[in-house]
């Protein structure tokens, strides 16, 4: 099932384009990895679906409520800004204790996931270093359990046993049905956790990519020739074919990779630049 559905999206700020055409979905049960460069359009896309900011034109919903009906939307829908900006002076326990209020539920996910991310209740929010700032805004966002997740640079300021409590969390949240839609610069931990990725550049979708199903990486060959020079290139083919190109070329050498995430993103940026 479709919980966010985004087609033909357009937004504008005066003459410069936010994004432009825009198209994807992310799936109940899945995290959708979506890939830009600063200024590609990941956060603007997010604030549409949120109705923080108003479309130009195309259709965006979540749960089959259209992105203007932000009220209804935001009832089941968890968001991680880039940049956390809370209430300064007041407490982390304070905060957790308006937000639960809000979100008119009890604190037991809110104290289960304090423990899990081992955040100290008593600090004033002004104190806290960038990370913890993230922590706080994703038992924010994660409290209630909802059916959405939109997460705009989640990880970004957690060291790296924070990052893999939180993908344990989101995995558990996806196999309970919940669709996460993840915003990232991190291309290895799209790679490792998210089912598919969209890669957007100048506010454009480029490619999305299946990771889970039939995703079969290119193969990255370097070769040495009996002169001494090295030569390096892509082969997107069968093991065969692959073979019969290595035995015509002879080298006294070779070395066979899959392509990374990286620099599959690489790729495709460069070929968009080249166009």
């Amino acid at each position: 099932m479709e919980a966010i559905s985004i087609s033909c999206l357009k937004k504008t700020y005066g003459k410069t384009i936010g994004i432009e055409d825009v198209s994807f979905d992310v799936k109940t049960g899945e995290i959708m990895g979506f890939v830009g460069p600063n200024g590609a359009g990941k956060s603007t896309t997010i604030k549409v679906l949120l109705n923080f900011i108003l479309k130009d034109s195309g259709e965006a919903s979540i749960m089959g409520i259209p992105c203007e009906d932000g009220t209804r939307i935001k009832a089941f829908t968890g968001y991680v800004p880039a940049d956390v900006r809370l209430y300064e002076r007041l407490s982390v326990q304070r905060l957790l204790q308006l937000n639960a209020a809000f979100l008119k539920t009890d604190m037991n996910e809110t104290n289960r996931l304090l423990k899990v991310f081992d955040l100290e209740e008593r600090k004033v929010f002004s104190t806290l270093s960038t990370g913890n700032k993230k922590k706080v805004s994703l038992i924010m966002a994660m409290a209630n359990r909802p059916q959405v997740l939109l997460l705009d640079e989640p990880t970004s300021g957690l060291d790296p046993m924070a990052q893999k409590t939180l993908f344990e969390e989101l995995k558990a949240q996806t196999a309970d049905g919940a669709a996460i839609l993840l915003s990232s610069h991190n291309l290895a931990e799209v790679q490792e956790y998210c089912h598919r990725v969209a890669f957007i550049k100048n506010g454009k979708i480029l490619s999305q990519v299946d990771l889970k199903n039939g995703y079969r990486p290119q193969k990255i060959v370097m070769v040495k020739n009996a002169d001494g020079q090295t030569d390096t290139f892509t082969f997107d083919g069968e093991s065969k074919a692959l073979l019969s190109k290595l035995q015509a070329l002879s080298p006294v050498d070779f070395t066979v990779r899959e392509e990374s995430m990286e620099e599959r993103f690489m790729h495709l940026y460069e070929k968009e630049n080249a166009q």
